[in-house]
């Protein structure tokens, strides 16, 4: 009897996650399955795991790449030797929780009309340690007209791999994964965009997956965020392209995905700025002016002159009026309030920033290098007149946060070692001390508080420790 779902899982060089993810996989109840592993030219111990995995279970099948092809290669293979009448994609780093698929066939089985089904996941770190939840955007189990889904998975991409479950006739439609560019970065987004053209898409808010971030995957995605925008760009030109004949409104379609480019575009580019990158950034920038020349070209003269000079406080100004124009032109889609939250101002905050720098500028020497705990936000830098930077310092901790206090001890060591003098914690950013305990007895222990009030903290690092005032 065929299976159900197949249960698609590439994987190179994972051999140790990969056993987790068949484990939990073959461990799902309520559904008759398959699991199909493709081995994309592992040089690990992938095959030994995969062989014990068949031994093991007839459930399993496995096809092998003699050479790596990359991911959306080794998903067009388990797509052609699955068998089920629905897929399933597991990401070989991922976990599915107890009951995912049996829910996820439910909602599918229940509404015919529907292509996938995706749902609720929890982040979970190296280890399996807990992290947090993504941001759903639904808050209860939801099915949405395929017009409906497919613009607002245009502006962003809501879908998470490993918790799609997906008819496999819908699948043989839409054709191989990424259509024509399957080395893109973007493949999965544009299998989900050819698939919500073809039917409803459904979600289930009871998380179904364990979607696992590390090392790896953090800092390849901070280096690959370039070539990923430039294959989105390549993605909507094509899809509007070879399935125009499926879009509803093309027009809407056009402006809702130029808008949405631009701002992660923009977004991007201050995600560049904060690490240096300041040639990157610039090409962010030209890239949203292009895309929408008409809301960009005047403040986007603005945002480059800044970049160029190395003004990080004109960047920021710059870039949040640029963010603004385009979230007015993505109303209607939830990618629009995440773009208008991005180009909102906090007025009380940079009020509390301003007279934390006229604290700067009291107490703290005019040579001094300042480190600012202000969420990246160069207001405090700006208006101190003090050099310095932000802290942490994103060009050598490009995920943005210490994982533990030690590591935060670290970095605040590299960046004294390197010439910062003083360390300032607006009242926003207290919390630094209250989570990274471990930074805060070391700052007391080895270095001065020099200040201390309800706006701000102030330690100077080059001498012992002492009281504040």
């Amino acid at each position: 009897m065929d299976p159900v779902v197949s249960v698609c899982v590439p994987s190179r060089d994972r051999a140790p996650l990969l056993a987790e993810a068949l484990r939990s996989a073959l461990g799902q109840d309520g559904v008759a399955l398959e699991v199909v592993v493709c081995d994309d030219g592992s040089a690990d111990a992938t095959h030994e795991v995969i062989a014990a995995a068949m031994a093991g279970d007839v459930r399993v099948r496995a096809a092998r790449n003699d050479v790596p092809l990359g991911v959306a290669r080794s998903r067009d293979r388990c797509l052609a030797a699955a068998r089920g009448r629905y897929v399933a994609w597991l990401d070989s780093d991922d976990a599915y929780l107890p009951g995912a698929l049996a829910r996820q066939v439910a909602a599918l089985d229940a509404r015919p009309e529907a292509s996938l089904v995706h749902g609720g996941f929890h982040v979970v770190g190296p280890e399996g340690e807990r992290r947090r939840d993504w941001a759903a955007p639904f808050a209860q189990d939801t099915v949405e007209p395929r017009a409906e889904a497919f613009l607002h998975l245009l502006a962003t991409n809501e879908i998470t791999t490993s918790t799609v479950v997906a008819r496999r006739a819908a699948h043989a439609d839409a054709g191989p994964f990424g259509g024509s560019r399957p080395g893109a970065s973007s493949s999965d987004w544009a299998t989900w965009l050819r698939l919500a053209l073809r039917g409803d898409v459904a979600y289930t808010a009871a998380p179904v997956a364990r979607y696992r971030q590390h090392p790896a995957t953090i800092s390849h995605a901070a280096a690959a965020g370039g070539e990923r925008l430039r294959c989105d760009v390549a993605v909507v030109r094509e899809l509007l392209r070879a399935d125009g004949r499926r879009v509803p409104d093309p027009r809407r379609a056009r402006a809702v995905s130029r808008s949405a480019l631009a701002a992660k575009a923009l977004l991007h580019a201050g995600d560049l700025f904060t690490r240096g990158e300041r040639a990157a950034s610039l090409r962010a920038i030209a890239l949203a002016v292009r895309l929408a020349p008409a809301a960009l070209s005047s403040p986007g003269a603005w945002l480059a002159r800044s970049t160029a000079l190395g003004d990080a406080y004109g960047c920021y100004r710059a870039n949040k009026v640029m963010l603004g124009r385009l979230a007015e032109r993505l109303e209607g889609t939830r990618f629009g309030p995440r773009v208008a939250a991005a180009a909102e101002r906090d007025l009380d905050w940079e009020a509390t920033l301003v007279r934390a720098a006229g604290v700067v500028r009291r107490v703290v020497p005019a040579d001094a290098c300042v480190g600012a705990v202000a969420k990246w936000d160069p207001t405090l830098l700006a208006f101190s007149h003090r050099r310095g930077r932000n802290f942490p310092d994103r060009r050598t901790l490009p995920d943005g946060y210490p994982a533990d206090s030690e590591g935060a001890v670290e970095h605040l060591e590299a960046q004294r070692r390197a010439g910062l003098s003083h360390l300032v914690l607006p009242s926003a950013s207290f919390w630094w001390l209250e989570h990274y305990t471990g930074l805060a007895a070391h700052l007391e222990r080895r270095h001065r508080r020099l200040w201390q009030d309800q706006d701000c903290v102030i330690f100077d690092l080059r001498g012992g420790a002492g009281t504040a005032r």
